[in-house]
Order: C-alpha cells, then sequence, then structure tokens
C-alpha cells in the first residue's frame, strides 16, 4: 500500500515552399534564462508524495494537450506519446542499435553506426547508446518517423559522455617506433601521458589514445598539436618509455563542426533544420530550392566554429535544445548543466512560417565532419526525452533553480492540467535520503526558481564548510 505525504509550501518529404536550417554554437555564458521573463512563473502551493508518484498542485501550469513526452528513451524503459514499448528490451551490448522503416521494430527510422552499451549514468538505466567515429540516430517513430506532424516548438534533452577530450583528438603517421605505449582502455579512450618535441625545439604535452601498428597511426590526445608541429617530432611516452617519430605528412584532427545534435521538420531540407554543432548554433532559412533566405544569431560576430566545452570532462552532462517557431520571429537555445548556454535569435519567419510538420530529432549522437571519421572519437549518449514542448518536470536536491544545473531528473509526468500535475517518481542519480525540489516548467519554459521541497527536507546537501584549523 502506498502512504501519501501532503506537503504545503516553505520556502525525407519536402513538404514547405519555404524551409529553415537552425545551426548552434556552443559557448560558455555566464547564466541561463528560461523563458520571458515577464511570464509568471508556474506557483506551487501543495505536494501529495506516494511511494511512486508525486500529485503537484498550484497555478500556472498551463494546457497541455498530451501529458507524457512524445519521446521517453531511458534504457529499456522506453515510452512514446504514453505508451510503454519493448523495442529495447532484449538487446544485445556491443550490438549494432536497430534502424527501421517499420515503427513496430525500432525506436529510430535512420541512424548510422550506433551500438548499445552498458555504461550509463545510472544503475536505474540498463543502456546507453555508444558512438565511435561515427554514430548518430534520428528520426523516432514516436514523431511519425520520416513523415513528421506539425508543431512549432521541439524541446530535446539528453545525457552524453565523452571518452576524453575528443575536440583535442589528434591523428598522426607514426614511425620508427621502441618499445609499448600504454594507451588507454579501449581504443577511444586516453592512456599514458607523452611528451612531442617538436624539430623547432619546441614542447608539446599530451595523453596517448591508440597505438595503430597496422596502419602506422597514433591517436593521441594533444589540443595544441598542429600538422606543421607534427613533421619529425619525437614522441615519447611519460610511463611506459615507448617512443617513435611523426611524419606529420597524415595528420587528423577531431573535426570542431562534428554535430552532436540536428533537429529538421522534413528530409530534403524540408521545413525547420537546426544543426547543433559542437558550437554553433545559428539559424538559417531556405527556400524550396535550398537557397539561403535570412539567418539567425545571438550577435553578428557569432560566426566560424570554437571549442566545445562539452569534452572539457569526461563526465556525464546534461545537454538540452529547444526551438520556438510560434511566433514571427523564431529563437532557440542550446545549453549544457542548465548554465552553458547559447541563442539564436531574430530569424524572421513571419511570411513564410512551416505550416504541416515540426523540428523533430534529426540526428543525435556524433557525426563527424570534414574527413573526420578516421579520429578515434567515442562517447556514450542517452536518457532521450524529446516533447513538442518545454513544460516538464524535474526533480532535484537543491533548493534554487539557480543552483540545480546538470544535478537534477527528469519526471515521467501522467497527468497535466493548469492547476494539477501527476508524475511517476524518477530519482536517478539523487540520493534516497536526501531533499528532494520540484520544478515546473511552463509552455514558455519558465520555472519556479525557488523549488518546492517534497521529502527529507531538514536535510542539507550543501558541500561542507572549509575548516580553519589555524596552522601555518
Amino acid at each position: 500500500m502506498n502512504t501519501v505525504k501532503t506537503l504545503k509550501p516553505t520556502g525525407g518529404i519536402m513538404k514547405h515552399t519555404n524551409t529553415i536550417s537552425i545551426a548552434m554554437p556552443f559557448v560558455l555564458a555566464a547564466t541561463i534564462t528560461y523563458g520571458n521573463g515577464a511570464v509568471a512563473a508556474p506557483q506551487i502551493t501543495q505536494a501529495d508524495l506516494s511511494d511512486s508518484t508525486i500529485t503537484i498542485y498550484g497555478t500556472g501550469f498551463g494546457k497541455k494537450d498530451q501529458p507524457a513526452p512524445v519521446l521517453w528513451a531511458f534504457g529499456q524503459d522506453v515510452r512514446e506519446n504514453g505508451v510503454q514499448v519493448a523495442k529495447e528490451r532484449e538487446i544485445g551490448l556491443g550490438r549494432p542499435v536497430p534502424v527501421a522503416k517499420d515503427p513496430s521494430l525500432s525506436i529510430w527510422s535512420r541512424g548510422t553506426g550506433a551500438t548499445f552499451s552498458d555504461i550509463t549514468r545510472t544503475t536505474g538505466v540498463t543502456h546507453t547508446y555508444r558512438a565511435t567515429n561515427e554514430g548518430w540516430l534520428g528520426w523516432p517513430h514516436a514523431f511519425g518517423g520520416e513523415n513528421t506532424p506539425y508543431s512549432d516548438k521541439a524541446y530535446i534533452s539528453w545525457r552524453i559522455k565523452p571518452a576524453g577530450d575528443i575536440n583535442s583528438y589528434r591523428t598522426v603517421r607514426i614511425s620508427d617506433v621502441g618499445g609499448v605505449f600504454d594507451s588507454g582502455k579501449d581504443r577511444y579512450s586516453p592512456g599514458e601521458p607523452v611528451r612531442i618535441l617538436t624539430s623547432t625545439g619546441s614542447e608539446i604535452s599530451g595523453r596517448i589514445v591508440h597505438y595503430d601498428a597496422a596502419k602506422s597511426l597514433v591517436h593521441l590526445e594533444a589540443g595544441t598539436l598542429q600538422s606543421t608541429d607534427s613533421v619529425g617530432a619525437k614522441i615519447v611516452g611519460l610511463n611506459s618509455g615507448a617512443y617513435g617519430l611523426l611524419k606529420g605528412d597524415e595528420f587528423f584532427q577531431s573535426s570542431i563542426s562534428g554535430k552532436y545534435l540536428r533537429s529538421y521538420e522534413t528530409l530534403n531540407q524540408g521545413g525547420t533544420n537546426s544543426v547543433f554543432s559542437t558550437n554553433r548554433w545559428i539559424a538559417v532559412q531556405f527556400n524550396s530550392s535550398g537557397s539561403e533566405l535570412r539567418r539567425g544569431f545571438e550577435t553578428q560576430s557569432d560566426s566560424g566554429y570554437g571549442v566545445p566545452n562539452i569534452s572539457k570532462t569526461t563526465n556525464w552532462k546534461l545537454l538540452e535544445a529547444f526551438i520556438d517557431l510560434s511566433g514571427e520571429y523564431g529563437s532557440g537555445y542550446i545549453s549544457m548543466d542548465s548554465k552553458d548556454q547559447k541563442w539564436f535569435k531574430n530569424l524572421y519567419i513571419g511570411d513564410s512560417k512551416p505550416q504541416d510538420a515540426g523540428p523533430t530529432i534529426s540526428n543525435i549522437g556524433w557525426e563527424p565532419a570534414g574527413g573526420a571519421e578516421s579520429v578515434n572519437v567515442g562517447l556514450n549518449f542517452g536518457e532521450i526525452y524529446f516533447d513538442t514542448t518545454p513544460q516538464r518536470v524535474v526533480l532535484s536536491d537543491q533548493g534554487l533553480f539557480s543552483d540545480v544545473r546538470g544535478n537534477q531528473e527528469f519526471q515521467y509526468i501522467t497527468e497535466w492540467t493548469d492547476q494539477k500535475i501527476l508524475v511517476d517518481i524518477r530519482h536517478g542519480a539523487l540520493a534516497p535520503n536526501g531533499p528532494l525540489f520540484v520544478y515546473v516548467f511552463d509552455e514558455s519554459n519558465v520555472v519556479n526558481k525557488t523549488g518546492f521541497c517534497v521529502a527529507n527536507c531538514d536535510v542539507d546537501m550543501s558541500p561542507p564548510s572549509k575548516i580553519n584549523l589555524g596552522i601555518n
């Protein structure tokens, strides 16, 4: 029997005459802004907590025609438009993720190179997807596959874990190898530190990822290494003492224009296209012949590619993308851990708005560009949440949303009205004996800035203070 605790407040087909292509830069921002500041945030007044659900009462939640998200893909827990499906109940680790035109056979209608992996963020998730060199999935059947229905908004969240600082990955021709380098645990993860001595006398530090003796190629994590540096440079493993001579006549680097996410409306340049590259988020609108009409940037200086901050650590990261085409001007953002954010805005679509399709997940995972497929990039991605509205519920152990960052867990919504929401509890990585704060996002992506505590409200989860021992 469930016990209930009531809590009170305590603190492709070308369908369009015109099409939009959206690409997003990924750089640091000081803070993240959700929705229009003039819009009142949802107000939570009460919560009923049981063993498996939370019933949330309040005002300003808004109308949500379908309570459940379009796609919930958390390991074998897969739900499409509110219906539990068994598409990934029986999988083989290391086996290719199925891609099929038949919606009864797979989640995804398109994709290549992705495999099933047991590398997960929490024990409650059975598996994630693995991309090595190249691997992506797209066009989920839950949203029509390649024949997407109409929507003027899209909200996508997912978790990603790179094997190393993949933006710093290099692949170089090597000769005269002596000894055995201490490579990483697999072909995609960094191993021992190395020192590279260039012919000009400079020194570059890095790590070896993999030595491919058959092809005489060495895969490195060395972000400052350029092709000119590698000509005649000597490389030494600092643990193994192994060494070699870099040739420089064959040099590849991980593409900083590689894509983690694309979001189109239809195939063949139809509808709203958004491309999340490693650091770009620009919106470009094309006409039916593929000619560019206009663009939307955060600033006019947003051009070219920059550093993908996503790979600075190998921790799991929360990525979120939001596209809003409901007004005369299209806008959207992508964020990492709810703090590093980049916008596009001021894309005028008032006289050429899409009419019969909506943005979907067309590519998620890793899609290299510029011939970078030979670089041993590896990453895991999963816990995919996709909806046609940003309305959602998350739990965190932090009482202010500004402190939540990636420390949030998405809740599966089973009922939604303007004054009442019912969710299935999902603790994820949150400690079961820690505080649980509820956050509700409305259709404008506005969230209550102060969380509503529903459990263990007297537990302090803040980090311990530094103790001054008075010792010099």
